[in-house]
């Protein structure tokens, strides 16, 4: 069997969720055949060998990014939402045309290129991962209230009262905009892919697969969590502030929840681990919080943390920062938001919250007992072992394409 993966971005290095989700599809794609991909560059951002065997040839064009005044007019006649239209995908499309290979199954990693050249590919068996579903993602958005910051003065916060709501009127416009892309993706190819059975649900599309996102087994990871790491009880957060649900995530803990974890553990702290710090608009952290920044290793910063804290309240999908927790055996606090998607159990694998008292209280609780913590992170762990290893999602992606494609896969 000859498979076709298209992408928006180049998947290597593999340091964001997208990345990391396209890199492991890739690599089920490729146990079930010879897959070839075609994917946009960005010359600002790194690029990095393919760190998969068995991939056939990679094609690439260039990412070209359209500013706001250029898509602005298409956007008000309305149709697409604007991320569908902040990419100019004509001369990516020109040149997949060019090169065209044959091939018996198609694999979109988002429904921003399946919209652009699915043309080119009419009738083979295809599949789109959603990965995320957009217009819940926008929904939810739209219930979360503008980020105040206690510095800018009164005109300075009604300026950002006045800007959260002219976003969230577009939000509005867009999320009725992605229900109907949605479903018109779905009715044009064979399977989308969501990544959880409650996405399924959501999605309404009769078509829906699930495909968890995972994570890889860490056996260096330190099984003994009934003592603490240090003499500072320390919480982290791992994520990417450019992602907004991260951003709002990493702000609302701070202000929030942290202070009242601090009044009764006055020594507590937050480690924050992740690129793009400059959009947390922090120009001093508050007491408490260490913004550690990107780095190469996640290794050492996990193995120094006492409680993993998922405090997200936006988005959809399964959160890649929550089965890396499980995976390296560490016990969570998490948003019901957060841990959607995920068969975690409040008490069992995890202790769920989703205000700020109760979710400082599910901290101080952690943090002042071993042998809670310990039974949690054993949960999650064999939680972990059994249905969200990267190698277990792959086969799963294999046997995916093989039914698709018509094909019975190799004894």
């Amino acid at each position: 069997m000859r498979i076709l993966a298209v992408a928006e971005l180049y998947p290597w290095p593999a340091l964001d969720g997208y990345r990391q989700r396209l890199h492991h599809m890739l690599a089920g794609l490729a146990a079930a055949g010879t897959t070839e991909l075609f994917c946009l560059t960005d010359a600002r951002s790194e690029r990095a060998e393919p760190a998969l065997e068995g991939l056939g040839r990679v094609v690439t064009a260039p990412r070209v990014e359209r500013s706001a005044k250029q898509w602005a007019g298409d956007w008000i006649r309305g149709g697409q939402p604007r991320r569908m239209l902040s990419i100019d995908w004509r001369e990516a499309h020109r040149e997949l045309g060019a090169w065209a290979p044959e091939v018996d199954l198609v694999w979109y990693s988002h429904i921003d290129s399946w919209a652009a050249v699915s043309d080119l590919y009419p009738d083979t068996p295809s599949i789109v991962d959603f990965d995320n579903l957009e217009n819940l993602l926008l929904r939810l958005r739209r219930r979360t209230a503008p980020r105040m910051d206690a510095t800018s003065g009164v005109l300075g916060a009604a300026s950002e009262v006045a800007r959260w709501a002219m976003s969230r009127s577009f939000d509005l416009v867009d999320e009725r905009r992605w229900t109907e892309v949605q479903r018109h993706c779905s009715n044009d190819v064979d399977r989308v892919v969501v990544c959880s059975p409650l996405d399924v649900q959501r999605s309404g599309l009769d078509n829906a697969v699930v495909v968890p996102n995972g994570a890889g087994a860490n056996p260096s990871a330190d099984p003994d969590r009934t003592r603490l790491r240090g003499e500072e009880p320390t919480m982290t957060f791992v994520g990417a502030l450019d992602y907004e649900p991260n951003t709002d995530a990493v702000v609302w803990f701070a202000r929030e929840v942290l202070p009242l974890v601090r009044r009764r553990l006055p020594t507590a702290r937050l480690r924050v681990v992740g690129r793009g710090m400059e959009a947390l608009r922090m120009a001093e952290p508050p007491p408490g919080v260490e913004l550690v920044g990107e780095v190469a290793d996640l290794s050492p910063h996990l193995a120094m943390t006492d409680v993993s804290v998922v405090p997200i309240r936006l988005g959809a999908g399964t959160r890649l920062k929550v089965l890396e927790a499980m995976a390296n055996h560490l016990p969570m606090v998490s948003t019901s938001v957060g841990c959607e998607g995920i068969a975690l159990g409040d008490g069992v694998h995890a202790l769920v919250a989703d205000d700020p008292r109760r979710f400082a209280d599910a901290c101080l609780r952690l943090l002042g007992d071993g042998v809670l913590r310990q039974r949690l992170a054993d949960g999650a762990a064999e939680l972990f072992a059994s249905h969200y290893r990267w190698d277990v999602v792959e086969d799963s992606v294999a046997r995916l394409a093989h039914e698709v494609a018509g094909s019975a896969p190799a004894s």
